[in-house]
């Protein structure tokens, strides 16, 4: 037995008798936990071990470990020893599993979360055993960095990992600043286009500087320790910018930079320099810029503060004021930005950034109401003259027209010019919800004769629409129309309007005859293309008759098949329903025949489904019956 075997027995009888001795558990539990314990103990040392081996016995472990935690609180004693020797054996547990099966990150983050628990001086080490190269040391060991002896790489590729690493080792103690730098280094040598790595290296080294003393001076030098980190803030900033070309990087250095703007005045001013010269023609540039104005952070202080630094006064004592302009001044100087960026850029992109800050600066009108009203509405109107707006903000545009009691002539005006140059469905759907909002029907049937003969199928829910609209009028016009569309639909050879002619054969069921609406069925039936869901429906509406005679079966039938003309070559539950609808309404004398006929009709590959829908439906009426 190796070393972890002999020191795990050795263990175990201190602990049964703790166990006895506090009456944490009852005599023949503790009989129970032997036994448990010897059977993972024998599964983790038998010849072909495997991870879920090692998992069974951690989990058992972790489970008392969490019971002796609830013993406590219970019992109002304190059991430090029994806990602590638990805790010994989980993360000896952890690193024999780990050493025979290095590559299992989830075993990894499981060992870290346990250790920040119950062991945090062990975290360092696992994260190291996680990323660095093997590392010799002295003839001691330390026990909080125990594990950075006989290192090697496992799990290096993973960026997230040295910056989790980084982060933990500074936040357990600031004082491990530079193992932090060490870890942060290494990590950027593998990956140096990382965004996460050089984040967190920029903010780790910039909370530093802000945390240094901003007063005394090193040596010689006249800068304060606090201008000396900040330099090597920009450092960091300068490496990284070599190497990681996304502009949303910058961004995030830049609210970090906002988080300490009385430091970093100077470095914000590079880092926005670089990216006006990096990216300017970037929507995201300009959004930026013009929120950071609205935030209070104007770029003119920036310029002023670079124009006033002295050598007699380090930057580190100068602060830029937030916030010092009125709300009314900043959302003025955020609209002047945006402007400029759709006159600079004239994007669908840019103009719907700018819109999107309009609304979103509307959400909330306790201060400045009119002028953030006045600044929405001006954006929507020049948006519009810019021929550039999207439909999403048509469709507020509508909106707040529609809301005006003679707005609606205007929003009509305004849709139809945006249609010339977006012809989308979306867009004719705003001009018909106007229009029949307005109850403008010459209008809305104008409008109609334009679609069905410019567009498609994807014309389809402007078609339900002006039906809905017909519907509801409930006059002679309306009838007309409706029979005038319904017919237009019924011609149509596109598959998508299979449901319109459904939806024709319920109309007529239901406001005409049954008569009619057979006569109707009768002829769409066999007119291409074929709709399943066409003959489905006259199912369900021959189903709803309250009396039936033979008649009336034999127009049931008929749907069935039609279904089983055109599509009983791939479709074996219609079969089913065909063979269920006369077991139950029609002729069981013709059921043996259907089924011979099913067998011959259907595709090979269908067969087999349609035998187990068969046997299910009759299984299923038989417990009913």
């Amino acid at each position: 037995m190796g070393e972890f075997i002999a020191e795990m027995q050795e263990r175990l009888l201190p602990e049964y008798e703790q166990m006895k001795n506090y009456n944490v558990f009852m005599p023949d539990q503790v009989r129970d936990i032997i036994s448990r314990r010897e059977r993972l103990f024998l599964k983790i040392n038998k010849s072909h071990q495997t991870i879920s081996d090692y998992l069974e016995f951690i989990l058992y472990e972790k489970q008392m470990h969490q019971t002796i935690i609830d013993k406590e609180k219970k019992m109002h004693v304190k059991l430090t020893g029994l806990r602590n020797s638990i805790s010994i054996r989980i993360m000896r547990l952890y690193r024999e599993v780990l050493g025979k099966f290095t590559h299992d990150r989830r075993l990894w983050s499981n060992w870290i979360k346990f250790s920040k628990k119950s062991n945090q001086t062990e975290v360092t080490g696992i994260y190291e055993k996680m990323l660095l190269v093997r590392i010799l040391r002295a003839n001691h060991f330390d026990d909080v960095f125990e594990m950075f002896c006989l290192i090697f790489q496992y799990h290096g590729d993973d960026p997230d990992i040295w910056v989790d690493a980084a982060l933990w080792l500074y936040e357990f103690n600031r004082l491990n600043i530079d193992r932090v730098k060490d870890i942060l280094l290494r990590g950027l040598q593998r990956h140096p286009d990382s965004d996460v790595l050089n984040k967190c290296f920029f903010d780790i080294m910039l909370k530093e500087a802000a945390l240094a003393n901003s007063e005394r001076t090193l040596a010689e030098n006249t800068l304060s320790e606090q201008d000396i980190k900040l330099e090597r803030v920009e450092a960091v900033y300068r490496n990284s910018m070599a190497n990681i070309t996304q502009l949303n990087y910058f961004v995030s250095l830049l609210d970090s930079c906002e988080d300490y703007h009385e430091l970093t005045g100077k470095l914000q001013r590079i880092i926005i320099d670089d990216i006006q010269e990096k990216f300017p023609r970037e929507p995201g540039l300009w959004d930026l810029l013009a929120q950071r104005e609205l935030r209070g952070y104007h770029l003119g202080d920036l310029a002023d503060e670079d124009q006033d630094n002295s050598d007699e006064e380090p930057a580190s004592k100068k602060s830029c004021p937030v916030n010092s302009r009125s709300l009314k001044r900043r959302i003025q100087l955020c609209v002047t930005v945006y402007k400029s960026a759709v006159e600079e850029l004239q994007t669908a992109e840019m103009w719907g950034r700018y819109l999107d800050a309009m609304l979103a600066l509307n959400t909330d009108v306790k201060q400045e109401r009119i002028l953030k009203q006045q600044s929405l509405a001006d954006a929507l109107q020049a948006g519009h003259r810019s021929r550039l707006m999207g439909v999403k903000h048509y469709a507020l545009l509508r909106k707040m027209l529609c809301s005006a009691p003679s707005g609606i002539e205007a929003a009509v005006t305004i849709l139809t010019e945006a249609l010339k140059n977006d012809s989308s469905v979306a867009m004719h759907e705003l001009l018909l919800a106007t229009h029949i909002q307005n109850d403008s029907e010459p209008l809305v049937y104008e409008l109609f004769n334009k679609i069905q003969k410019s567009m498609g199928s994807e014309g389809l829910t402007l078609w339900k629409s002006v039906i809905l609209y017909y519907k509801t009028r409930q006059d002679s016009l309306g009838g007309r129309r409706l029979e005038e569309i319904y017919a237009l639909a019924c011609k149509s050879t596109w598959p998508e309007f299979g449901e319109l002619r459904s939806d024709y054969i319920r109309y007529l069921w239901q406001e005409r005859s049954v008569e009619e609406a057979r006569k109707e069925y009768a002829k769409l039936a066999v007119q291409p293309p074929m709709s399943l869901v066409l003959h489905r429906q006259m199912v369900q509406l021959e189903s709803s008759l309250a009396v039936r005679d033979k008649g009336s079966l034999k127009y049931w039938r008929m749907c069935y098949e039609f279904m089983a003309c055109y599509f009983g070559k791939t479709e074996p539950r219609i079969w089913v329903e065909y063979l269920t609808f006369e077991r139950d309404h029609g002729d069981a004398k013709n059921i043996s025949l259907l089924s011979q006929r099913a067998l011959t009709t259907l595709e090979p590959q269908y067969v087999p489904a349609f035998e187990a829908e068969r046997t299910l439906a009759y299984v299923g009426a038989a417990i009913v019956g």
